[in-house]
């Protein structure tokens, strides 16, 4: 039987973070979906396991995305070209506008890469609704670490119960959970599209 999810106390949330891929963005596994066969296409031949450590290395700001593509062998790879792959997930912008019609603060909480991060937000407008982001590879730490969520609360100046974080990873919601923040798992069968998390947070 599938566990039963804390309540909201919707009164408390003063921020809703977002994570990127499979919450904002449709990709969920980026980096299998998305980078492997990108970098294929470009001659990559390393192995899967050593692009995502090298991928890992990159989100955590050890290295440009430029020596990237670099390492991994991948000739004529561009940030442009690879984040034109991305689409949006559908019926997020309903959601960002509706909730940024509260008044409640908004933002994203993201693994990813300093410079796509930038182009993807940038490409869809993002930053309209999405006012802070703390992404991994600008601040050298990447979820589920404790930190990621310590650090967040530090710069908003914001207690942890007051902040609403919406993930698809499992492993991401329950460290946000034990950092005290609240948080809702986007993808599974109660909240598997944009709509249902509208009519979750709805009575706001």
């Amino acid at each position: 039987m599938p566990a039963i999810p804390d309540p909201l106390d919707r009164d408390a949330i003063d921020v809703v973070l977002f994570d990127a891929m499979g919450v904002l963005y449709s990709s969920a596994d980026d980096v299998g979906q998305l980078l492997v066969p990108y970098l294929r296409s470009h001659g990559c031949v390393l192995r899967r396991e050593e692009i995502v450590l090298l991928y890992q290395e990159c989100s955590l700001g050890k290295m440009s995305s430029a020596d990237f593509w670099a390492t991994a062998g991948a000739s004529g790879a561009s940030d442009e070209d690879y984040c034109h792959n991305h689409r949006l997930t559908e019926g997020v912008v309903a959601v960002l506008a509706e909730l940024d019609a509260t008044g409640v603060r908004l933002g994203c909480l993201s693994n990813d890469v300093s410079e796509w991060s930038k182009l993807l937000r940038e490409r869809f407008g993002l930053g309209e609704y999405l006012t802070d982001w703390f992404i991994s590879g600008d601040t050298g730490v990447r979820k589920p670490d404790p930190e990621a969520f310590a650090g967040v609360c530090r710069r908003l100046d914001v207690l942890p119960n007051r902040i609403l974080l919406i993930d698809d990873r499992a492993e991401n919601v329950s460290a946000a959970r034990a950092s005290g923040l609240q948080a809702l798992r986007y993808g599974t069968t109660r909240l598997s599209t944009m709509n249902y998390l509208r009519k979750e947070l709805r009575p706001w």
